[in-house]
């Protein structure tokens, strides 16, 4: 039986093999697995696929521990472990503040903000509270004007930003953000942009099946055509919002294009009143919501909430939990956005941001 790979795990293994860095290869395996087809035939495949991200995952791990690991080029490593509800990245140009707001948010001195650029050499991790969640943030060394290309570690910083789940950059002027949107767009890092509503899946079947056609303003030739000279002659195409374009069609399937969520800090403009302010915006990039539970009688521990994807619902809640609690669900009590307090909702109510859940099974 044959695996039948598709083309995104066709160019995901490119990527591997072409890849210079533990890091990189690593993240072109972890495409590898998403991309690796499902069926009994490919069981072997996974397999493998598994092993080689443990092998990879282990290795970096030994990297981090040593402290004065190096990678193949000479540089200090750059990978962070993910810690807390989610990792957001520092970035910015030269004695842009990073240090300083760093220090500011986590409340304590991790690092020293030094007036000469430069000062960072390699990423300096750290957690700050946030409502009982602990958020964890790294300052990455400064990007330039030629990062993109691979200037002082560049593509080691990008692949750092790529890994992390949002960006934090600092900047003092309107030239600086140029800069800093220039190199992330040269980098294929998009910023508070979201990929075009459309999928393209390789398929068994002949010819192209496409669903939504309505949310399509060209002519459906003409993305047809588009596809087949793109290689996909057998494909299922789902587009699930307004499609423009052939352009829009074209970057979401291009697959070095990755999307992150992003503030835009000046840190020599921060209050003590405003820096509340940076951490709300900070939290809402993760899109992720804090709930809390309680036991029957009892009151809910409002120091120790759970993170939870938003959108999650009332029955995500009791998988995370306890697959005995998700299997027995018969309802739940919600204090916060129930339409009463205590009111008593299924598994598919979807939580809100501070809610509190009793669960009943």
């Amino acid at each position: 039986m044959t695996t039948n790979t598709s083309v995104g795990y066709g160019v995901a293994q490119k990527k591997f093999e072409e890849a210079k860095t533990p890091e990189e290869k690593l993240t072109a395996l972890l495409e590898m697995q998403s991309e690796a087809p499902k069926h009994k035939g490919a069981e072997k495949l996974r397999a493998d696929l598994n092993r080689k991200v443990s092998e990879y995952r282990n290795e970096l791990e030994k990297q981090k521990s040593a402290g004065s690991a190096k990678k193949g080029s000479g540089g200090p490593s750059m990978y962070i472990k993910k810690d807390g509800i989610g990792q957001i990245v520092i970035v910015g140009l030269p004695n842009s503040g990073k240090s300083w707001i760093l220090n500011r948010l986590v409340g304590k001195h991790i690092t020293d903000d030094t007036p000469y650029p430069f000062a960072t050499k390699e990423p300096t991790p750290a957690m700050f509270d946030y409502d009982g969640a602990r958020i964890q943030l790294v300052e990455i060394p400064a990007i330039i004007e030629g990062s993109a290309e691979g200037k002082a570690q560049g593509r080691e910083i990008m692949g750092v930003i790529r890994n992390s789940d949002a960006v934090l950059f600092t900047f003092n002027s309107d030239e600086h953000k140029r800069i800093i949107l220039d190199e992330m767009n040269k980098a294929y890092i998009y910023i508070n942009k979201t990929k075009p509503p459309i999928s393209v899946k390789v398929s068994s079947f002949p010819g192209i099946a496409l669903s939504g056609k309505e949310f399509l303003k060209f002519p459906v030739e003409q993305l047809e055509q588009y596809l087949k000279n793109s290689g996909y002659t057998n494909a299922q195409v789902i587009i699930s919002g307004t499609i423009n374009s052939l352009s829009e069609v074209a970057e979401a399937l291009n697959e070095k294009i990755c999307y992150k969520r992003a503030v835009f800090v000046n840190p020599y403009q921060i209050t003590d009143h405003n820096l509340v302010d940076v951490k709300d915006r900070l939290f809402l990039l993760l899109e992720k919501i804090l709930v809390y539970t309680k036991k029957p009688g009892k009151d809910a521990d409002l120091n120790d909430p759970m993170a939870l994807d938003k959108g999650a619902t009332v029955l995500d809640l009791a998988e995370v939990l306890h697959k005995d609690f998700a299997k027995n669900l018969k309802y739940a009590k919600v204090w916060g956005s129930a339409k009463f307090p205590g009111q008593t909702v299924g598994p598919d109510f979807v939580l809100k941001n501070k809610d509190i859940i009793e669960i009943s099974v």
